[in-house]
């Protein structure tokens, strides 16, 4: 059995299953999503690992050499990892160049209900000046204002959410 592995054919037949059935998967998670071929379920693409990492520097040439600020990881955008770590500089790089403010994951979350969840103040003033919906409902039926109500600790993201009805 030279040229094969242990496992036989059956290894390549379950792979090449395997990633069309990811990829629809994927599209059908949430019907609203723009430019499927934009989805990618690998290693972070570069956009998506500088926003991580917090690399503003990296965002900013990345978007002015022209990736999609759109682009689509694991149900989410680089604006939906931005809000959930509170980087609120690369959000506002994002948000200038075209990031949907209202991005909806495979959860039924947006940015601003990440950023009411974390308590990032800041953030979620930057994403309601520039639109954000403040009456999108998660899976788990709870909006930004629930989130934000329900930290206690600090009231601010309330406020700001409930002056902007």
């Amino acid at each position: 059995m030279r040229g094969r592995s242990r496992w036989g054919i059956g290894v390549g037949m379950t792979i090449a299953l395997f990633i069309p059935l990811t990829a629809c998967q994927l599209t059908t998670k949430n019907p609203a999503t723009p430019n499927a071929e934009r989805i990618t379920e690998t290693e972070p693409p570069p956009l998506i690992a500088a926003t991580l990492e917090g690399d503003e520097v990296t965002v900013r040439s990345l978007l002015d050499a022209g990736t999609d600020p759109n682009l689509i990881y694991h149900t989410n955008t680089a604006l939906t990892y931005a809000a959930r770590d509170g980087h609120t500089d690369i959000a506002r790089v994002l948000i200038t160049t075209g990031a949907d403010v209202n991005w909806i994951d495979g959860e039924g979350v947006t940015p601003l209900i990440l950023a009411a969840f974390k308590g990032h103040v800041e953030l979620a003033a930057l994403l309601l000046n520039h639109g954000a919906d403040t009456t999108v409902v998660d899976q788990w039926s709870q909006t930004a204002l629930d989130y934000a109500l329900r930290r206690g600790e600090d009231d601010a993201i309330a406020q700001l959410i409930q002056a902007s009805q």
